[in-house]
C-alpha cells in the first residue's frame, strides 16, 4: 500500500472528490472513503458527508454527480423546469427543452462532474448531448431523467 495521506488540507481532499466522482461510478459515501483510502487518503464517513455536503454534490439514482459552482450559472435544479424530453439514440441524447434554455441546459450538462458527456449542441429548444458509446449515451439520458423526476437528494446526508 501507498504512502498515508491523512493530513491532506481540505481542499485537497474536496478536490480529490471531486476528481474520484467524476472518474469512478461511486455512490455512498463508503465507497467515497474507499475510494480516498484507495489514493492514500484516510477520513472517516463524517467528513466525507461534510465535504460532500459543502462541494454541493447530488445523488442521482444510484451515484454522486457534482456541478461546480459558478456564480450566476444555472445549477442542475434548473433541469426539471427546463426540460421537456430526452432521447438516446445511439452515442447521442438529443434533450428537448423550453424556448430558450436549450443553452442554460447544455451549459448545466457541460459542468456536471461525473457524466460522460464529449460535448453539447444547443439550439433554441433541444440540447444534442456526445456520449463517447452508446452506453454512455444510455446513462446520461437516464441520469438526466432522474433529476427531472426529482429523484436527486444533497450527498451529505446521512445515508
Amino acid at each position: 500500500m501507498g504512502k498515508t495521506l491523512s493530513n491532506v488540507d481540505k481542499g485537497t481532499r474536496q478536490d480529490l472528490i471531486i476528481r474520484l466522482i467524476s472518474e469512478q461510478p461511486l455512490g455512498t459515501q463508503q465507497d467515497v472513503v474507499a475510494a480516498l483510502s484507495g489514493v492514500g487518503v484516510e477520513v472517516g464517513q463524517a467528513t466525507v458527508s461534510r465535504d460532500l455536503a459543502e462541494l454541493g454534490v447530488l445523488k442521482v439514482g444510484n451515484r454522486y454527480l457534482a456541478l461546480p459552482h459558478e456564480p450566476g450559472a444555472a445549477g442542475i435544479e434548473v433541469l426539471p423546469s427546463f426540460v421537456l424530453g430526452i432521447t438516446p439514440a445511439q452515442n447521442l441524447v438529443m434533450i428537448q427543452t423550453r424556448d430558450g434554455t436549450a443553452g442554460a441546459v447544455a451549459n448545466v450538462l457541460d459542468r456536471v462532474k461525473g457524466l460522460k458527456i464529449v460535448g453539447t449542441i444547443a439550439g433554441q429548444d433541444t440540447v444534442m448531448a456526445v456520449a463517447p458509446d452508446n452506453a454512455a449515451a444510455e446513462e446520461i439520458a437516464d441520469l438526466v431523467a432522474d433529476v427531472c423526476r426529482a429523484k436527486t437528494r444533497p450527498a451529505g446526508n446521512v445515508e
